[in-house]
């Protein structure tokens, strides 16, 4: 989620201070986190992760990440932004993060928060669900960019 490199480094950052703040950018981890509107704190990862953990890790590339765990498997985990389908296998040592918590506004949620918990739970247990409302979520944006396109064009 985190879809551009940026002049300072997280890992060194997280892994000199032990818990970083930022905000990330991108649409796949909506509905949970929105693109660019949100900060989120992100500690340094001490022990394997769990399902339905975001963990924070750079992509062969050097792009870092910000994704949940969907599935621990050996010497990694198999990763999915929230508004995606698809999976990625990474490799243990390219995650250094796990998400903590971030701010809705100026109320700050743990993820060990219950309401929150059960958010994430209830996302991902109704596929069907998931997917209309994603449809929708891609098709309101494209509508939404097409019109800023014309309009900025129009000189509106």
């Amino acid at each position: 989620m985190v879809n551009e490199l940026t002049k300072s480094n997280y890992k060194t950052e997280l892994e000199k201070n032990g818990v970083i703040g930022f905000v990330p950018g991108g649409n796949s981890m909506w509905p949970i986190l929105k693109n660019r509107a949100q900060s989120v704190v992100v500690k340094l990862k001490t022990e394997r992760l769990k399902p339905l953990d975001v963990a924070f890790y750079t992509r062969d590339s050097g792009v870092f990440v910000l994704h949940r765990v969907m599935q621990v498997i050996d010497g990694g985990y198999v990763m999915c932004g929230d508004s995606q389908f698809n999976t990625e296998k990474v490799k243990e040592e390219n995650v250094f993060g796990v998400m903590e918590g971030f701010y809705q506004g100026k109320k700050y949620i743990e993820v060990t928060d219950e309401r929150y918990i059960k958010r994430v739970e209830r996302w991902y247990s109704h596929k069907f669900r998931r997917k209309l409302r994603l449809k929708l979520f891609y098709f309101s944006n494209r509508v939404k960019n097409k019109l800023a396109r014309i309009f900025k064009r129009s000189g509106k």
